[in-house]
């Protein structure tokens, strides 16, 4: 007799001779598996047990999920697991600025709220020539409204990172279709990358952002002609370079015209209309320009970061991007030219292993699809990731989080890849992406229980729910892109949630700066200062700057002062 347990979205099954039909659930012997619309395939009759998540799923989760619920998540799998990583960042927000870059960012934003300075950055009362002004100008408003918190300085970047994910949807749906958009922008929040900067507030959340802003509405523009879609790219271009300077250009325009070019649109590539760019980007820029005018370039006595009498407009435009790679900034750290591929293993997962064979598959299509003549698929997102890429590579100064912005092009290449080959991809690479998968879990599992053990008793008991959810999904998935789609999303969501709520700010407890700085402030001390360990955190969670004591002035300070 064959077992009688019975798992999937069916409404009836083949069973014995033929013609004849079993309704699900009814007891029996085992049927035969069907789907409504595919091939009768029989299970062998040797098959007796099932994997043990497998069986907790098909057994365990339907006895306790109402049918109602069942429908439900079936219904509405993708807004339902948007929830949870819009749940995620939501978490990132309270918890504490990071050091370095996003603390000294943090302090920024705070100085410029308090002296009502927009148009020139100082920091701790110093030329500031690093970053463009956009992280700063946007932090400030949350900062006015909600104070020195972490939920004020990362409101609207992580609103911005949202923004993103819904460009990137918009763009994916443009030249494929409703689905191939909604798994690209999953794909792309659940990136170990944007998980980070959902927390760790730099600028390439708002480059990312308007990147991606500029390129759908630009992709609209090849596609409808409208200039109203051709002001608002060049606005979000504006943006862009307001958030990381030329970059924001270099991207956009590398990516629409890889696009023109192995389509061979000449007329595009010509069209007179581009030029309207040009003087919409200049005036974005033009209250940044102005700034770096007046505070640097009218001032050639100033010295900046050993740079004498530079100009901030030079720097802007070239020195900090463009002279990375040429050798004229003076700022490197030794990295090979490979960095990135190596980082990339991280920062793009889950998704990594599904990205390498959708990318050789688009790189093998430039040849394949133009040499038949029907030259019509879209080049915008291999344009956007390879050429940025490999520009970056060869800068002397690299750290991970400068190739994020161009990971939503590669979720766009694995997405309409795994639309197009999901139902031929081989067991292996199923069995190599769960195994992932397992690695991220087992690490939650070592957070919850070795790392941080007894710090939160409810969500060990969330998260084995929804372990048994993802082996659900994997089981009743309507077709095999949702197979091998929503087992890896509630996956990394489980580990992602639990770095959020455990990992982080336990971690993030034995970083002094934020400590001291958030206590200076509930305490309303007075006379404080740093002493040979100073952190951006802490001039921002204190609410003032805090002045440096040094061996020569540890004397004369006055009775009561405290020392960090």
């Amino acid at each position: 007799m064959h077992p009688r347990w019975w798992c999937g979205q069916f409404d009836y099954a083949l069973c014995g001779a033929p013609g004849q039909r079993h309704q699900v659930g009814a007891p029996g012997p085992r049927p035969l598996l069907v789907r409504r619309g595919e091939p009768v395939v029989p299970s062998s009759p040797t098959t007796t047990e099932m994997p043990a998540a497998s069986w907790l799923s098909c057994t365990l989760m339907p006895s306790l999920l109402p049918p109602a619920i069942s429908s439900f998540l079936l219904k509405h799998k993708y807004a339902f697991l948007f929830t949870l990583i819009l749940i995620g960042y939501g978490i990132n927000l309270f918890i504490d600025i990071m050091e370095v870059d996003a603390a000294q960012y943090a302090a920024i934003a705070r100085e410029m709220t308090v002296d009502g300075n927009y148009l020139e950055v100082y920091h701790r009362g110093q030329d500031y020539l690093d970053k463009p002004p956009l992280i700063f100008w946007i932090s400030s408003i949350g900062i006015s409204l909600f104070g020195n918190t972490s939920f004020a300085y990362k409101l609207l970047p992580v609103f911005f990172l949202v923004i993103g994910l819904w460009a990137t949807y918009k763009f994916a749906r443009l030249w494929y279709d409703h689905r191939t958009g909604i798994l690209a922008a999953l794909m792309l929040g659940t990136t170990q990358a944007f998980n980070l900067m959902s927390n760790d507030i730099r600028t390439d959340g708002l480059l990312t952002a308007f990147v991606m802003l500029s390129v759908w509405l630009l992709s609209s523009y090849l596609k409808t002609r409208r200039l109203t879609d051709l002001f608002f790219g060049a606005v979000c271009i504006g943006g862009a370079m307001l958030a990381k300077g030329p970059l924001g250009l270099f991207i956009p325009a590398v990516a629409i015209g890889t696009h023109l070019l192995l389509r061979a649109e000449w007329k595009k590539i010509f069209d007179p209309s581009w030029l309207l760019l040009i003087p919409v980007i200049a005036l974005v820029l033009a209250p940044m320009c102005y700034g770096l005018y007046t505070q640097f370039d009218l001032h050639p006595e100033k010295e900046v970061y050993g740079l004498k009498g530079p100009s901030g407009i030079e720097f802007y435009f070239w020195t900090q991007s463009f002279g990375r790679i040429t050798g004229e900034s003076n700022w490197s750290n030794n990295t090979p030219w490979y960095f990135f591929l190596m980082t990339m293993l991280w920062d793009l997962q889950p998704w990594v292993i599904l990205f390498i064979p959708a990318f050789l598959n688009r790189i093998k299509n430039v040849f394949t699809i133009r040499s038949s003549g029907k030259n019509t698929a879209e080049w915008i997102s291999l344009g956007g990731l390879v050429i940025p890429f490999i520009a970056l590579s060869f800068s002397g100064y690299k750290l991970p989080h400068y190739i994020f912005p161009v990971f939503p092009f590669a979720c766009v290449i694995i997405a309409s890849w795994l639309m197009k080959y999901a139902t031929s991809l081989p067991r292996w690479l199923e069995v190599l992406q769960l195994g992932i998968i397992h690695i991220l879990l087992f690490a939650s599992g070592l957070v919850l229980f070795g790392v941080f053990p007894g710090v939160n008793y409810w969500w060990p008991f969330i998260g084995i729910i929804l372990y048994a959810l993802m082996w659900w999904w994997r089981v009743n998935a309507s077709d095999a892109i949702d197979k091998w789609i929503l087992p890896s999303l509630t996956g990394v969501l489980i580990f992602q949630l639990t770095l959020g709520l455990v990992f982080y700010p336990q971690l993030l407890s034995y970083q002094s700066t934020s400590q001291a700085g958030r206590y200076i402030q509930e305490q309303k001390l007075e006379r404080v200062y740093w002493y040979r360990k100073y952190g951006f955190a802490l001039d921002y969670y204190s609410g003032r700057v805090i002045l440096e004591a040094t061996d020569a002035s540890l004397d004369t300070l006055s009775s009561g002062s405290i020392i960090f």
